[in-house]
């Protein structure tokens, strides 16, 4: 098949938890911080899809977020790109069918993304991002934890989703296929 419904049903699925983080982050304007809860859309992409349908889904969905955040674009796509290729070379070492190691890949890759993000939004040497990164580690620390919650939940909501449109449900067996 040249075109993996996968795809487009992850490519979704991944703008639906954009959209939904962006509006948590506007009802919670009074608090004065910002979530960020990105990880799971780094993850079920390449520990399921073909390498050409990965690239193809992770270019889509970071050009998406790339439009939506307030960071340089073409960040969160070279970081998608990057963090899946990693993931996608070592696939076979992960379960994909359950959750626990996608869930601990999606804490790593949201925290890879979100120092990343910080850094090259806030364009200032090292010594000011320490200082900032030691005022938002509240936000870091709660939005671990609200991942915690939300990255089964996004990862069984992928997989549902597999199911009910009729694809195959089960990952790629090998990472260069």
């Amino acid at each position: 098949m040249i075109f993996d419904k996968r795809s487009l049903l992850l490519f979704v699925s991944n703008a639906l938890l954009l959209h939904l983080m962006l509006m948590i982050n506007s009802s919670i304007t009074f608090a004065g911080f910002n979530l960020f809860v990105l990880g799971p859309i780094f993850i079920i992409a390449p520990l399921y899809l073909r390498a050409d349908q990965f690239f193809i889904t992770s270019l889509l969905t970071g050009f998406w977020v790339d439009a939506a955040l307030p960071t340089p674009f073409g960040l969160v796509t070279f970081l998608l790109l990057t963090i899946g290729s990693f993931i996608l070379l070592i696939r076979l070492r992960f379960r994909a069918e359950k959750n626990f190691h996608p869930s601990l890949l999606a804490h790593v890759a949201n925290l890879i993304a979100g120092l990343t993000l910080l850094y090259f939004s806030v364009s200032t040497n090292f010594a000011d991002f320490v200082v900032l990164l030691s005022t938002s580690f509240i936000e870091l620390a709660i939005s671990h934890l609200l991942l915690l919650f939300v990255a089964p939940w996004f990862f069984n909501f992928q997989r549902s989703l597999f199911s009910i449109f009729d694809t195959k449900t089960e990952p790629e067996s090998l990472p260069f296929v």
